[in-house]
Protein backbone atom coordinates (compact mmCIF):
# COMPACT_ATOMS: atom_id res chain seq x y z
CA UNK A 1 0.00 0.00 0.00
CA UNK A 2 1.01 3.45 -0.71
CA UNK A 3 2.35 5.75 2.09
CA UNK A 4 0.54 9.22 0.45
CA UNK A 5 -3.15 7.12 0.14
CA UNK A 6 -5.85 10.64 0.06
CA UNK A 7 -8.91 10.60 1.47
CA UNK A 8 -12.54 12.15 0.27
CA UNK A 9 -14.31 14.10 3.07
CA UNK A 10 -17.28 16.07 3.23
CA UNK A 11 -17.20 19.53 5.33
CA UNK A 12 -20.62 19.04 7.89
CA UNK A 13 -20.53 22.65 7.13
CA UNK A 14 -20.99 24.01 3.93
CA UNK A 15 -20.85 20.07 2.48
CA UNK A 16 -18.36 20.91 -0.18
CA UNK A 17 -16.14 17.38 -1.05
CA UNK A 18 -12.91 17.77 -0.74
CA UNK A 19 -9.24 15.48 -0.08
CA UNK A 20 -6.98 15.29 2.66
CA UNK A 21 -4.08 12.94 2.46
CA UNK A 22 -4.13 10.25 4.42
CA UNK A 23 -2.48 9.09 7.83
CA UNK A 24 -0.33 5.89 7.50
CA UNK A 25 -2.24 3.01 8.08
CA UNK A 26 0.01 1.89 11.18
CA UNK A 27 -0.77 5.52 12.51
CA UNK A 28 -4.84 5.04 13.02
CA UNK A 29 -6.93 5.15 14.17
CA UNK A 30 -6.24 8.53 14.79
CA UNK A 31 -8.00 12.46 14.65
CA UNK A 32 -7.30 15.37 13.30
CA UNK A 33 -8.53 19.26 13.61
CA UNK A 34 -8.98 20.68 10.28
CA UNK A 35 -10.04 23.74 9.03
CA UNK A 36 -12.54 23.30 6.23
CA UNK A 37 -10.40 24.00 2.47
CA UNK A 38 -13.55 25.74 1.36
CA UNK A 39 -14.82 27.13 4.21
CA UNK A 40 -12.66 27.61 6.62
CA UNK A 41 -14.93 25.82 9.57
CA UNK A 42 -13.37 23.71 11.77
CA UNK A 43 -14.22 20.04 11.35
CA UNK A 44 -12.71 16.87 13.59
CA UNK A 45 -11.68 14.21 10.77
CA UNK A 46 -11.48 10.90 12.27
CA UNK A 47 -9.72 8.06 10.88
CA UNK A 48 -10.02 4.51 10.63
CA UNK A 49 -8.99 1.58 9.09
CA UNK A 50 -11.12 -0.76 6.57
CA UNK A 51 -9.50 -3.95 5.77
CA UNK A 52 -5.79 -2.20 4.35
CA UNK A 53 -7.24 1.47 3.12
CA UNK A 54 -7.99 4.04 5.64
CA UNK A 55 -11.15 5.98 5.77
CA UNK A 56 -12.06 8.90 6.56
CA UNK A 57 -15.41 10.33 8.85
CA UNK A 58 -15.93 14.20 10.00
CA UNK A 59 -18.29 15.82 12.16
CA UNK A 60 -18.43 19.14 13.15
CA UNK A 61 -16.10 21.27 15.91
CA UNK A 62 -17.45 23.40 17.69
Amino acid sequence: MESSQSCHVTCPSCFEVFSVTAPAPSETPTEWDYDCEVCCRPMLIRFSLDDDSVIADTEEAW
